[in-house]
């Protein structure tokens, strides 16, 4: 699953966290997206620590910053699922 079907799979559950149906939301499958978001932030790390050009150093890190604000809707979605 690639960073976009990752996010878009994240953006589903928050709608039917909005449309009150998070009891169909599994604390697992949030899991998953969080493992999956934490292995393109280590992925895309690596790639920055070894590229010297400075456009794509640029690139890299807002792909990061995309990755790291995903992680943290994310993590606030894991912690509220409980509570609806």
């Amino acid at each position: 699953m690639g960073l976009e079907s990752t996010i878009e799979k994240l953006d589903k559950y928050y709608g039917r966290l909005e449309q009150g149906k998070a009891r169909k939301i599994e604390p697992s499958h949030v899991d998953k997206i969080l493992a999956k978001l934490e292995t393109k932030a280590r992925s895309l790390q690596d790639e920055l620590a070894v590229t010297t050009k400075k456009s794509r150093k640029q690139r890299l890190t807002l792909k990061l910053e995309l990755v790291r604000e995903q992680q943290a809707r994310a993590r606030w979605l894991k912690d509220n699922i409980g509570d609806a």
